[in-house]
């Protein structure tokens, strides 16, 4: 596929970065992915004022502002020619220059944008929910590496993704350094207790998903309970009767098990049905939005 990187367009395959790259080096940069429906990226403003964010605290100038970004997504888009939807990734590094962990001089930001195919999930997935771990790697500390920061040093979820994959699961829950329920390596986790859906607040040590705000938003519109609280692994054994995860990728998968326990009945729930059925009919009235 086409990329763009540091104000060209090429193919993928010719998109070079210096091997001196901080990114390369030591993960010092900030990313967002986001993806398209009918060609178009999905809640763009968003993942941008998160980039921006992100790389304002760790002390990095973007090389373009939201603007110019919006501007370079859509030419890219354009340029591609993509009869499907695609994943779009976002990156940008502190740049190449001089060894040692921070630069005495001036350097340029590496600025790259990838389209990737969306991920393949097993077609049934979304009616016959996933299976789940807790993963004995702890989310990062507020106080070390802020999980609000969508880092290029992705190694904490990296790491707690490995587990899922040894146990054969299809993704895994962390807890923070406290015990508390913090976020899975992709995505971000709700449970269903008594008809409310809770979620673990941002001070639980979690990313601020493009994703988890919608739902939150079609949540509180559509009438459904919610509220976001600290909750430990023990209370969903104890208390959940549904689960499920949201991602940017695919939206909202149901949970049936943690584990090896059921959660409720071990099937997707009724709540989980109607808050994907809000979620899909947003997602149908952006499709048909005028570009």
């Amino acid at each position: 596929m086409l990329a763009y990187l540091n104000g060209d367009f090429l193919p993928q395959s010719e998109a070079k970065i210096p091997i001196t790259d901080r990114g390369w080096l030591y993960g010092d940069g900030v990313f967002e992915t986001m993806r398209t429906y009918a060609g178009r990226p999905f809640k763009l403003a968003e993942h941008l004022s998160r980039l921006k964010r992100s790389a304002t605290a760790i002390g990095l100038e973007l090389p373009l502002d939201s603007a110019g970004l919006t501007a370079v997504l859509h030419e890219l888009l354009e340029r591609a020619s993509l009869s499907q939807d695609v994943v779009i990734r976002v990156t940008v590094s502190r740049g190449a220059g001089e060894g040692g962990l921070w630069p005495t001089t001036p350097i340029t930001p590496t600025l790259a944008i990838i389209l990737r195919e969306l991920p393949s999930y097993p077609p049934d997935i979304f009616s016959r929910g996933q299976r789940m771990i807790t993963a004995g790697t702890r989310r990062n500390s507020l106080a070390a590496i802020d999980p609000r920061v969508k880092s290029a040093n992705f190694l904490n979820n990296i790491m707690a993704k490995r587990e899922a994959v040894e146990a054969g699961v299809e993704e895994a829950l962390m807890v923070n350094l406290e015990g508390f329920v913090a976020e899975c390596s992709t995505s971000n986790f709700f449970m269903v207790a008594a008809g409310t859906i809770i979620t673990p607040t941002l001070t639980a040590g979690i990313l601020p998903g493009i994703t988890r705000e919608l739902i939150l938003d079609l949540c509180r519109g559509g009438a459904i309970p919610v509220k976001e609280e600290l909750f430990t692994v023990e209370d969903i054994y104890d208390t959940a009767d549904e689960a499920f995860i949201t991602m940017t990728s695919a939206g909202l998968i149901p949970v049936i098990e943690l584990d090896g326990r059921s959660i409720g009945s071990g099937e997707p729930g009724v709540v989980t049905r109607n808050v994907r059925r809000l979620f899909d009919q947003y997602v149908d009235a952006f499709q048909r939005e005028e570009q």
